[in-house]
């Protein structure tokens, strides 16, 4: 009885031994360094009321900011890209972003890279070519504007207040032909078509492969922005 409680004891040993050698070997490898904590998503109100509190930076409650704010300002050429990189195109009414900002309110920047899939993108906006040729001649989507829109001394518009209750003007569309173009005619103008398909590599959206079809619709529809010399 003694013998066997040893000799399962020693084995007990030898496969703890064992676990120990290869769990460096076959364990989960980790990169060391900096590891993001996982944030929660918070709403947009969130962040307006940031920068709502922070509004007048006169006020002796924001004091120990200002420094803050005065760092955040090499950064603001950057902010600036990213919100021109993700600004909604023609066809889009609304572009709904995630942002990541500082918790004083004293920048935010656009925390999404966008991608396309190629002969969807130019075709979009060969579509768009032949709208804006309509668009100069009616002018249903554009007004000039007076620059600059604000003075020096005038404080920032607040958007809750004033722009977000305000409709966003229509999207610019080329209407579709629903038997002609119906290879594309339900996604067409979608934000990241055809991402959640077969034809896309998941959330990513590196990678496409679309059907004839599609590929011949697209390249109709491309006619206008498509050079017409070929390669020899």
């Amino acid at each position: 009885m003694a013998d066997q409680e040893a000799h399962e004891a020693a084995l007990e040993e030898k496969a703890r031994k064992w676990q120990q050698l290869n769990a460096k070997r076959y364990g989960i490898s980790r990169k060391f360094g900096y590891v993001e904590p996982e944030k929660q998503e918070m709403p947009p109100e969130h962040v307006r009321k940031i920068i709502k509190d922070h509004g007048d930076m006169s006020s002796r409650k924001f004091r120990h900011d200002k420094r803050v704010y005065l760092g955040a300002l090499k950064f603001v050429p950057h902010a600036v890209f990213k919100l021109l990189e993700n600004m909604p195109m023609p066809w889009e009414q609304v572009r709904h972003c995630k942002v990541i900002y500082h918790v004083t309110g004293a920048i935010t920047f656009i925390n999404e890279t966008p991608k396309v899939i190629e002969p969807v993108y130019v075709a979009q906006w060969a579509t768009m070519w032949i709208m804006m040729r309509r668009e100069k001649r009616d002018r249903r989507h554009f007004k000039r504007m007076r620059f600059p829109p604000f003075d020096d001394e005038e404080p920032p518009l607040d958007y809750a207040d004033n722009l977000l209750d305000v409709d966003p003007l229509e999207a610019i569309e080329l209407e579709l032909d629903e038997d002609e173009d119906s290879a594309v005619y339900e996604w067409f103008y979608d934000h990241m078509p055809l991402k959640h398909t077969k034809f896309i590599n998941g959330d990513s959206y590196r990678k496409w492969q679309v059907p004839l079809p599609i590929m011949a619709t697209l390249y109709r529809l491309a006619g206008q922005l498509l050079s017409e010399l070929t390669d020899k």
